[in-house]
């Protein structure tokens, strides 16, 4: 009897071990958006980026060990799980390995995989690691929405030179955003619970709500608005009672209907007046975006070949004659498609795009089933801030949707046989022992990026006050590590064109084009060209500048000083160029301005 008993109780304190390093290496996870990195260059993303990196890799090998001390006996899986798998498999298959443009990104992909299935690991194992996690999710939103208050009344820096508030956050919008995908999990929480949590679910309501408006992101409140009502409704309402409601005041129903959508009417009128050319840019961007998706429907162009792409479409979309002066006045080329569906279908294709919308909705559909609304909740408050805005470029949405998601799926400690295929056949100890090791070999293969961004980080302040050349060796020997980033590329090029290696620097910069649709760098690759003799071709490379954004009036100047070079010089076109610098209305008046079209001024006058 004794023995039994000491038996037990070694047994409850492994499983307390096991359930513990899960708790704390979880937490860590979910802190993510806290953490930023000011030694590195872009510390800001990729401070998050390497502390998943390091925390997964943790949590991996402590999953690895207490694993062995016991644990289920089988792994149920659900629809969401192939699905996330085969939007993985997708994303593999369409990435360009010959030109490598997001290995970083890759990487991080692969360890959101393995957290996924950890998780579901973990929340079959111990289900009321749910209530911990979610808990751990609402602090990092109280503690966000706190720094935002302290930025605001100016006890805190911001992030951004010309916002306030942005939290951990490098601008306010996905600031904002993050708010609002936790605001439905604090409001779920505060009608769910009792005493404790209660009170703590609704003090993070009220500062949320205190600190939300200030972020003037339009998609934010969109989102909140949208995924706090229906937690409202599904804890609170729901099916039987909207039913009721529905047949004692059925002559109501119309106008009620017609009543609520010109209130969202108005709304969306409102949110759009509120930043005109802003919500012009996005309309632009989509209809682009759309245009180039049907150049690559089936295939795509592969995670970070959005880009390049979107640029592509633009000039053409610009040469046709079909744009408005109006589009070409908000165009720019933006990083991202700021709606996250179109991005998915220009990158991972239709096919992906459909796998990918389908993973989401089967998400919500379990979180339903499951009666998690408040992790439904947050899911759908992304997915309606995915629309207008590009969340899963930042690695903090990809954390929180990956724990919501699995919370959402897993129901107490497993699923029904009907809705799940048990993997008991294999032994659980096995899958997670080939998770944790896929885990650490992702871990592994980014070594040496973190020293390769803190070095980034230091010779940029060289870089920034213009000391070309004591740093021109610097970035050559990190050139195969970050080769990947445009903006290193970007500097690397001009130490070399400063010390007088053009034929290198276009050579970073051809590179640099394929990754990023900024037409600064076609505008450096034709001042390179320019420098060799190479007339022709710089001539080329800022006529299909200016194809993309046909109304920046710094090509035009880059033009009139290329057409008045004494080997170059083309009378007719040198003032076609030079009366566009002149003539033109820039967004924001400038001294750079005012410089270029008075040296433009200058060789009219010599001419």
């Amino acid at each position: 009897m004794k023995i039994k008993y000491t038996g037990m109780e070694l047994k409850l304190h492994r499983h307390g071990i096991r359930i513990a390093q899960a708790s704390v290496f979880g937490a860590m996870l979910i802190a993510t958006p806290l953490v930023s990195d000011s030694a590195l260059a872009n510390g800001i993303v990729m401070g998050k980026v390497f502390w998943f990196q390091l925390s997964m890799a943790l949590m991996a090998i402590g999953t690895a060990a207490t694993a062995w001390f016991g644990g289920r006996k089988g792994i149920s899986l659900a629809l969401p799980d192939g699905l996330l798998l085969l939007f993985a498999g997708i994303t593999l298959a369409t990435y360009d390995w010959l030109l490598d443009p997001e290995p970083a990104k890759l990487l991080f992909a692969g360890q959101l995989v393995v957290l996924w299935f950890l998780l579901r690991y973990w929340l079959a194992e111990a289900p009321f690691l749910k209530f911990f996690f979610l808990f751990v999710l609402m602090l990092t939103a109280l503690i966000e929405a706190v720094w935002g208050m302290l930025q605001l009344h100016g006890y805190s820096y911001s992030n951004h030179s010309l916002f306030r508030l942005t939290g951990s956050f490098f601008n306010p919008g996905p600031y904002s955003g993050y708010l609002a995908v936790i605001l439905p999990v604090c409001l779920w929480a505060a009608l769910k619970f009792q005493k404790g949590m209660h009170y703590f679910a609704w003090i993070c309501v009220g500062a949320i709500l205190l600190v939300l408006p200030a972020g003037m992101s339009r998609s934010a409140w969109m989102a909140a608005v949208v995924a706090c009502g229906w937690v409202y409704w599904a804890e609170r309402i729901g099916w039987r009672k909207t039913k009721a409601v529905y047949i004692r005041y059925k002559n109501a129903t119309i106008p009620f209907i017609v009543i609520v959508a010109i209130l969202t009417g108005c709304a969306i009128a409102g949110g759009y007046g509120m930043k005109r050319d802003s919500a012009d840019g996005r309309l632009l961007m989509w209809k682009v975006t759309g245009k180039a998706i049907a150049g690559h429907p089936v295939t795509g162009t592969g995670l970070g070949g959005f880009p390049e792409a979107y640029a592509e479409a633009q000039a053409e979309y610009f040469k046709s004659g079909k744009a408005t002066e109006k589009e070409k006045r908000v165009a720019g080329c933006p990083e991202y498609a700021f709606n996250e569906y179109l991005q998915v279908g220009l990158e991972q294709g239709i096919g992906g795009l459909i796998v990918f919308v389908a993973w989401l909705g089967s998400i919500v559909y379990y979180g339903i089933r499951n009666r998690q609304h408040g992790a439904a909740g947050g899911v759908l408050a992304l997915a309606v801030f995915a629309v207008s805005s590009y969340p899963l470029q930042l690695p903090s949405f990809w954390v929180a949707l990956v724990f919501l998601g699995a919370i959402s799926v897993t129901k107490g400690g497993t699923l029904t046989r009907s809705s799940a295929l048990s993997v008991s056949s294999v032994c659980p100890i096995t899958i997670i022992s080939l998770l944790s090791l896929a885990s650490v070999c992702l871990f592994i293969l980014q070594k040496g990026q973190y020293e390769a961004y803190k070095r980034w980080g230091q010779i940029q302040m060289i870089y920034n006050n213009k000391a070309y050349e004591s740093v021109a060796e610097d970035y050559h020997g990190l050139h195969d590590k970050l080769k990947h980033k445009p903006e290193f590329l970007f500097e690397e090029a001009q130490c070399l064109s400063k010390t007088g290696q053009y034929t290198e620097a276009i050579r970073a910069l051809e590179r640099a084009k394929r990754l990023s649709g900024d037409p600064m760098i076609r505008y450096m690759i034709a001042k390179n060209r320019q420098a060799l003799g190479d007339y022709r071709e710089a001539e080329r490379e800022l006529l299909h500048a200016i194809e993309i954004l046909p109304e920046r009036l710094y090509p035009y100047y880059l033009l009139a000083k290329l057409y008045a070079e004494p080997a170059f010089y083309q009378a007719d076109k040198f003032r076609v160029a030079a009366e566009a610098v002149l003539a033109k209305e820039p967004k924001v008046e400038s001294t750079a301005i005012r410089e270029m079209r008075g040296e433009i001024k200058k060789i009219l006058e010599k001419k």
